[in-house]
C-alpha cells in the first residue's frame, strides 16, 4: 500500500542526491578535471556519499535488505544520500511507486553547489549543462519526474536563451533561475530579458525559485548579525538554516524577485509566465499579499504603475505557487487567501521532509474543505503546469 493517503497527489519538491563521481560523467571531457571538488572535498560528506554507495550494492543484491528498505523507506535513517533511489533512477523508480504520487519535480543536491563553485566561466557553464543533462538521464527512469534544469539569468539574456534551447532539448519541463542579479548586473525585470520570459512562457515552462540558489552554506542574512556575544550557529554544507534567523530570513530574496517581478510589469505582460516558490516556507504568503498591495498604494503617485492592470497580489494569485514546510499551518493559509497557490511538498529525500509529511499537512488541515484540499494536493500544481502537462 503507497503512501499516498488520497487518489492523487503531485509533489513539488523532490531532489537527487548526487554521488561524488555524478557530475564529471555527464561533464564534456575538457572540463571533467577542472570542476570544483565534490562537496568543496569535505571527509565528513565523502564518506557519508560512501556509505550510502555500500549500502545501495548491498541492498542491490540481497532482497531481505531490499525488503528492509522498502519497508521503512520514509524513516529519518533513510533520508540524503542513504534515502531509496537516492541516486539510482531505477530505485528511484521504486521509491516514487511506494510514495504514490502522481508526479514528481526533481531538483539537483549537491552537485549545485559544485557547479556553482566554479570561477571560470568555462568550467561554470559546462558545469551547467553537466548538471542538466545528468538529472535529465535520472528523470529518464521514470515518466512521472520532472527535472528542473538551471538557467543562469546571471549571464546575460542572449546566453540565457541559447541555455532554453538546450534545456528544451533534455526534456525538463521547470528551470531553476538566479533569484537575485549579480552585484553590477542587469536586473531580470530588464526588457533586454523580455525575449527570456516571451520564450519561457511560450514552452510552457515553469520558473522555480529555491533556498540555495545562491549556493552553500545557504546565508540569508549577513553573519555579522551572529556577533551578538552568544554562541555562533555553525553553518555547514547544504541549504537548510541551522537558527532560527536564518530561518526568518530565507524567503527575502525570493520575495525581492517576485516584488521585483510584478511592479516592473513582467507578470503583466507575461500573463501565463508561472513561478514557483520552493522550500521557502509559506507562512509568510498571506502577509506578503498585504504588504504589496500597501506598497502599491504608498508608492502609485510617485512611480508609473499605469501598465498594471491588476493588483500586485492579484498577481501573486494568478501565477505564483508556493510550497510550505510540513507543519506550517496550511489550512489557515489556504483560507486566507493562498488558496491557489500553495502546492503539496514531501522534500524527498531530504530530511527537512520529515518522516510523514503527509501526517503534519494533515493535522492543520482539520475543518477545511475538499475544494481547498485538492488545490493543495494537485490543482495549483496542474495550474503551475497547465500548457505544458508532462507527467
Amino acid at each position: 500500500m503507497p503512501y499516498a493517503h488520497r487518489p492523487l497527489i503531485l509533489d513539488a519538491d523532490t531532489h537527487m542526491m548526487e554521488p561524488a563521481d555524478w557530475l564529471p560523467a555527464f561533464a564534456d571531457p575538457d572540463i571533467r578535471a577542472r570542476l570544483a571538488p565534490f562537496g568543496k572535498g569535505e571527509a565528513r560528506v565523502l564518506s557519508a556519499v560512501s556509505d550510502a554507495a555500500g549500502r545501495f550494492q548491498a541492498r542491490s543484491a540481497d532482497a531481505r535488505l531490499r525488503a528492509e528498505a522498502e519497508a521503512d523507506f520514509m524513516s529519518m535513517k533513510f533520508k540524503g544520500w542513504h534515502g531509496l533511489g537516492a541516486f539510482d533512477g531505477a530505485e528511484r523508480k521504486r521509491a516514487n511507486d511506494l510514495m504514490g504520487f502522481g508526479a514528481y519535480l526533481v531538483f539537483p543536491t549537491e552537485a549545485f553547489n559544485q557547479v556553482i563553485a566554479a570561477t571560470d566561466p568555462e568550467v561554470l557553464a559546462g558545469g551547467v549543462r553537466a548538471l542538466n543533462r545528468g538529472l535529465a538521464d535520472f528523470c529518464g527512469a521514470d515518466r512521472r519526474m520532472g527535472g528542473v534544469g538551471y538557467l543562469r539569468l546571471a549571464d546575460g539574456p542572449e546566453a540565457a536563451l541559447a541555455a532554453l534551447g538546450e534545456i528544451i532539448a533534455l526534456g525538463l519541463p521547470a528551470v531553476l533561475v538566479d533569484t537575485l542579479p549579480p552585484p553590477g548586473g542587469m536586473g531580470f525585470t530588464h526588457p533586454a530579458y523580455d525575449p527570456v520570459w516571451a520564450r519561457i512562457q511560450d514552452l510552457g515552462l515553469a520558473v522555480t525559485l529555491h533556498i540555495g540558489a545562491t549556493g552553500a552554506p545557504y546565508e540569508p542574512v549577513p553573519q555579522a548579525v551572529f556577533n551578538n556575544g552568544r554562541e555562533t550557529p555553525i553553518h555547514r554544507i547544504g541549504d537548510a538554516p541551522t537558527d532560527a534567523v536564518s530561518y526568518m530570513g530565507m524567503p527575502f530574496e525570493a520575495q525581492v524577485f517576485l516584488s521585483a517581478m510584478i511592479f516592473d510589469g513582467v507578470l503583466e505582460r507575461f500573463p501565463r509566465l508561472r513561478i514557483a516558490v520552493v522550500e521557502l516556507g509559506a507562512s509568510w504568503v498571506v502577509s506578503f499579499l498585504k504588504h504589496l498591495d500597501q506598497s502599491f498604494r504608498a508608492f502609485r503617485r510617485r512611480q508609473d504603475f499605469s501598465a498594471l492592470t491588476c493588483l500586485p497580489s492579484e498577481y501573486m494569485q494568478r501565477q505564483v505557487k508556493v510550497t510550505p514546510f510540513a507543519g506550517e499551518d496550511i489550512g489557515w493559509l489556504l483560507s486566507s487567501g493562498a488558496a491557489d497557490m500553495l502546492m503539496f511538498a514531501s522534500d524527498y529525500p531530504h530530511h527537512e521532509g520529515t518522516d510523514d509529511p503527509i501526517g503534519r499537512y494533515e493535522r492543520t488541515l482539520a475543518g477545511t474543505g475538499e475544494p481547498l484540499r485538492e488545490n493543495f494536493y494537485h490543482r495549483n500544481f496542474e495550474a503551475l503546469f497547465a500548457d505544458r502537462i508532462w507527467w
